[in-house]
């Protein structure tokens, strides 16, 4: 399942499918057959969660651990400790046999974000720095590396601040990255083998870095918010633009808060434009320059839904998560949709994982209604 470099915010992505922690339970969604299992090795397992049964025995009922990803033929996941602070800990792919690697977050210590990288995991955290005439920590961000094996880390780098270092995504060979500074923001492009950064020219304040290969890398920016498609040339250091703000906002027929990369493929970007009250993906075709609204918020199942975040990209479709509102609460959804239809806008969407409590934590019945209202 490992795969040359893995992102470790949020799910994890690997060639053969995704790694996530969905309504209380561990999970690995088959990219080949599209079907969401819990990790657990137990026959005859109904897959309870600790929300529905305290004394749950399922081995994907952990409570306690986020982050997952593979690595050697093993689980790693982060636990967070009763008394602050996070482990490194390992089972088998079944989710059974958790073991402790060790500490690497300490109790005053909060992790941001990760990347695998063959045996290395490159990661961010939150330090507090306590001085005697402080009334309040101060806080700085630190990159440090993780060796996966022996468990030795050791500081990149640091700067004043929170989260004022964030990954922005990469490749097997370098990560860009962006670093808050008194005059304003700096990218950078980190080499993993030499562990040195160098400056790099992106255009605006950048959010996140995607399809990057050897010679480049997709990004969104903006001046506040992203409002833009950029491509960055490595060799060359320019940046093209691939959706401005103007054709991104004709096609959604009125000003947007945020533009958000979906995904890039060959044929085309697809991305995700938001404001207050509404938002929906487009397609932006690349032979044509043709932007096109599909109309996946209008057409999701239920009712008063609005699309929330990007799972993950496959060659025959997406998958993606939604929430809908209660009166005075919500439910995350969770479904998938293939390139063919969604390009379409056919409305058959597969729900990926059943719900079964809403955020506040009231229980669903099977059709996703709030039991007892």
């Amino acid at each position: 399942f490992q795969s040359d470099y893995m992102e470790v915010w949020g799910g994890t992505t690997v060639e053969e499918g995704y790694f996530g922690v969905i309504n209380g339970l561990l999970y690995y969604v088959d990219f080949e057959t599209m079907n969401a299992v819990p990790i657990c090795n137990k026959p005859d397992c109904r897959h309870i969660s600790w929300m529905e049964d305290r004394n749950t025995k399922c081995n994907a009922a952990n409570t306690d651990i986020w982050n997952l990803f593979p690595y050697k033929g093993k689980l790693y996941g982060f636990r967070s400790l009763a008394d602050g602070g996070s482990e490194l800990v390992v089972s088998d792919l079944d989710g059974s046999n958790w073991k402790s690697k060790g500490m690497f977050i300490k109790a005053e210590e909060s992790f941001h974000e990760g990347v695998v990288v063959k045996d290395q995991m490159f990661y961010l955290k939150d330090v507090a720095l306590r001085e005697e005439e402080a009334a309040e920590p101060e806080l700085e961000t630190v990159m440090c590396m993780l060796d996966l094996d022996t468990m030795k880390s050791r500081e990149i780098c640091r700067e004043r601040g929170t989260f004022s270092i964030q990954f922005l995504g990469g490749t097997k060979d370098y990560q860009i990255y962006s670093v808050q500074e008194d005059n304003g923001i700096k990218c950078y492009q980190f080499d993993y083998d030499e562990e040195e950064s160098k400056e790099i020219s992106l255009k605006n304040r950048t959010q996140s870095v995607v399809k990057a290969d050897e010679t480049g890398f997709y990004y969104n920016s903006g001046i506040d918010y992203p409002k833009e498609v950029y491509k960055h040339d490595l060799e060359t250091s320019e940046n093209e633009i691939c959706i401005s703000e103007e054709e991104a906002k004709a096609a959604f027929g009125k000003e947007y808060l945020q533009l958000i990369i979906w995904d890039v493929r060959e044929d085309g970007i697809l991305f995700h434009l938001v404001d207050e009250k509404e938002g929906d993906v487009f397609w932006k075709e690349s032979k044509s320059g043709e932007i096109k609204r599909l109309y996946l918020e209008e057409n999701l199942p239920k009712k008063n839904s609005r699309l929330n975040s990007f799972m993950f990209g496959t060659e025959d479709g997406i998958g993606f998560s939604y929430l809908q509102s209660l009166d005075s609460d919500n439910i995350e959804w969770y479904g998938y949709i293939s390139w063919e239809d969604l390009l379409a806008g056919k409305n058959n969407i597969k729900t990926l994982v059943e719900t079964k409590f809403t955020g506040g934590g009231k229980p669903l019945d099977e059709e996703g209604n709030v039991i007892g209202e």
